[in-house]
């Protein structure tokens, strides 16, 4: 087959981002289920015809979106100079503000976070695409748990690597019960307070 000329190329990258645009803002706002291929469509200016062209269904566009969000998580890098400038030198104010943000982002302008989050547990290949994301994610926090202890701000005595493993699980489980399964009792943020109480004392605190 003939490749197709080289200026449809850009255009065709940037049909792609539309609708994949269109489609995360589907998601986050009617949920994966509540979102129609017609929907994602009519959103981007484009006819059903034109997703088809790119994507074979929307599974294949989620599927998508989570390996876009997984090269960005592993695009970031942080320099020792700029978690310096994050965390400061209150290291406990600076979980509590992180997580504290990305809660009320999710919560006043749904992600697909918590699409994928809900989708996990019932669609393998999501699961698997996702566990990619888990171990970059992981991955970032297990250098930020480095710094701290070249900084002695974290515990020297935690393996950095398993800590930043068993961190992103409990806050993975803590949004899955927030923004998949919508707790209200206990107080969601009651519950932020001692997930951030949690991962501090076991970060920060010397064991007694």
């Amino acid at each position: 087959m003939s490749q197709p000329p080289a200026p449809s190329r850009p255009r065709g990258r940037a049909t792609r981002a539309r609708l994949l645009a269109s489609a995360e803002e589907g998601f986050a706002r009617s949920g994966y289920d509540g979102t129609t291929v017609g929907d994602i469509a009519a959103r981007a200016g484009v006819g059903v015809g034109t997703v088809y062209h790119h994507f074979p269904d929307k599974r294949a566009m989620l599927l998508a979106l989570i390996d876009d969000w997984a090269d960005r998580v592993e695009a970031r890098r942080r320099t020792d100079f700029e978690l310096e400038r994050v965390m400061g030198d209150d290291p406990r104010a600076a979980i509590r503000r992180w997580l504290r943000r990305a809660y009320e982002r999710e919560r006043k302008q749904p992600s697909i976070y918590g699409v994928v989050l809900g989708l996990a547990d019932r669609d393998a290949e999501v699961r698997r695409r996702y566990e990619r994301l888990e171990r970059s994610s992981a991955d970032r926090l297990r250098e930020i748990i480095r710094f701290g202890q070249r900084r002695g701000l974290m515990r020297a005595g935690c393996d950095a690597a398993a800590a930043a493993l068993l961190v992103q699980n409990a806050i993975d489980m803590a949004a899955t019960q927030l923004l998949v399964r919508e707790l209200s009792q206990p107080d969601p943020d009651t519950v932020l307070e001692e997930l951030v109480d949690m991962i501090c004392r076991y970060l920060l605190e010397e064991p007694r």
